[in-house]
């Protein structure tokens, strides 16, 4: 029997309660406060293709695996999983009990509408090219090309509430790879239903599934997730609030990182980049990543459908002097696309690869002549980027080459992340200052991305493009996979569609307290493994 003192102790504690969910957690122990540079383009599970927003996707959702705090594949939703003889179907089994953030079971077919939905055109989403092009899951890419909307042809199924089964045609030795939040997070069918993709900024409304559940959204400021008591490994997530706060401005961030506002940041300011290394070792974190950059030609733009006048531009650009004397961020100046992050990967470079930087300046300024450019013709060009220091440096610098090197005009146009993205799938831009973080330290993850088929928005025609591809994913294994990904790649860079530029690494400050941050080459950092000490 309770007391009176024992009524008053749990009503006192209920009010706290109440007050903490109301306006947030009392204790900064309770909270990690991570940045996340600008402001998230989507929280739409099934729409956004922003590696940073991921950071928030992947606290709230579970695909059916997970990633441990170095990148390792580990069980997620699915505890285990199994592949038929040919590597074409896969078959994973859920956990027994899942439940969804509201309580609702959480069933397979859970992850089946999450594939329907992704690659329904009404849903104008990003990512449905990993299930037609970077895996080629039966059915996949009718359903996206408006060809049927009969659900029934998608090789994606759910025989039973605990089984989900993935049949493809073409084996996907990387299909792993592609089952966590950022492609495979669950549709909370009811709460869509009933709202509508609104429901995903909504915290009244949004149900998720993952360590966390969404709280509290303010644009332009943060977003702030809750603990989700009824996550199935809620007993093992130790931070009780996560709070991704926007950070556009990296010295500002930097500020509010040594105020101990924030606990990790989303970047170093360049600047600052070596003098932090001297002086709190501990804190830095530097390390290879996944994270592309390259500068993508506009094909519509009639001075751009030009090929010699492409060349001319990507030769032009001296990579050791832009990343190394320039930018100064650690990054490595590379000449081809899909290379330099699986060493089992040999992959063609540019043809004017094995030129000194002086000739291929040489060749650059013959054939920016031969397009009909020069003194008295200069090209005119604008490079869009967000305003992100390390992005605006780079462009600013590739400006002075290009206006050095061939005598362009080129103007560099700096947005927030949103407006950039937003941005690409106009014709309103000439150069975009472009980048792709793989999902995986492979060539598919890039090469399947730039398939004409797969409709990233770039405006490019070739049908030889897609047809080695098409070959290269009937092979079973590396040995006999890479070569034939090496020959697409080749067919890649011989149309100078882009000027690849180099490979980024991550950098991030973290506090000491911070315990489980770890160096994940493909940027996932779960919080619900993080510990504050």
């Amino acid at each position: 029997m309770i007391g009176k003192a024992g009524r008053l102790t749990r009503w006192l504690a209920g009010a706290a309660l109440a007050l903490s969910l109301a306006t947030g957690p009392a204790l900064a122990d309770d909270t990690l406060d991570r940045g996340v540079g600008s402001e998230w383009a989507s929280l739409d599970p099934q729409v956004n293709f922003d590696s940073a927003a991921g950071w928030i996707m992947a606290d709230a959702y579970e695909g059916l695996i997970s990633f441990d705090p170095v990148g390792k594949i580990i069980p997620g939703a699915a505890e285990s999983w199994e592949a038929s003889a040919d590597g074409k179907t896969y078959t994973f089994h859920l956990r027994e009990g899942l439940k969804w953030s509201n309580g609702d079971p959480l069933v397979a077919q859970d992850f089946v509408n999450n594939v329907l939905r992704t690659l329904n055109p009404d849903t104008v989403s990003e990512k449905g090219y990993y299930f037609y092009s970077t895996i080629k899951v039966k059915g996949a890419a009718a359903l996206a090309n408006g060809e049927t909307k009969d659900p029934s042809v998608l090789g994606v199924t759910a025989p039973d509430d605990r089984t989900v089964v993935v049949e493809m045609e073409t084996p996907a030795p990387h299909i792993l790879d592609l089952m966590g939040s950022f492609q495979m997070a669950p549709l909370h069918s009811p709460s869509f239903d009933a709202n509508g993709a609104g429901v995903f900024i909504d915290p009244a409304k949004v149900v998720t599934n993952g360590a966390y559940v969404i709280k509290e959204v303010v644009p332009q400021s943060h977003v702030l997730l809750e603990k989700n008591p009824n996550y199935w490994d809620a007993a093992n997530v130790k931070i009780p609030f996560v709070k991704y706060h926007v950070t556009e401005d990296v010295g500002t961030e930097l500020k509010r990182y040594q105020a101990g506002e924030l606990d990790i940041t989303y970047d170093i300011p360049l600047a600052d980049l070596e003098r932090l290394k001297a002086e709190t070792p501990d804190e830095v974190w530097v390390f290879p990543s996944t994270y592309l950059i390259y500068y993508s030609f506009n094909l519509s733009n009639p001075d751009l459908q030009n090929i010699d006048l492409r060349r001319a531009l990507s030769l032009a650009l001296d990579r050791d002097v832009l990343e190394n004397k320039i930018v100064k961020g650690g990054a490595t100046p590379k000449l081809n696309y899909a290379g330099g992050f699986d060493p089992d990967y040999k992959g063609p470079d540019i043809a004017e690869a094995d030129m000194s930087q002086a000739d291929r300046e040489a060749l650059a300024k013959e054939l920016y002549a031969k397009a009909g450019y020069g003194p008295d013709n200069p090209l005119k060009l604008s490079i869009a980027t967000t305003v992100a220091e390390i992005n605006i440096r780079r462009a600013q610098g590739a400006a002075l080459m290009w206006k050095k090197v061939l005598g362009a005009e080129v103007e560099v146009n700096s947005m927030e992340r949103k407006a950039w993205l937003d941005l690409f799938y106009t014709d309103d831009w000439t150069i975009f200052a472009d980048n792709l973080v793989g999902d995986f330290a492979g060539p598919e993850t890039f090469l399947s991305y730039m398939r004409p088929s797969a409709e990233p928005g770039y405006g490019w025609e070739k049908p030889e493009y897609d047809t080695a591809m098409d070959e290269a994913a009937q092979q079973p294994d590396k040995a006999t996979r890479y070569p034939a990904l090496a020959k697409a790649e080749k067919i890649l860079l011989d149309d100078y569609i882009f000027a690849p530029i180099s490979i980024e690494p991550y950098r991030h400050l973290v506090k000491p307290n911070v315990k489980g941050f770890g160096a994940s080459a493909a940027g996932y950092h779960n919080s619900q493994f993080m510990t504050l000490e």
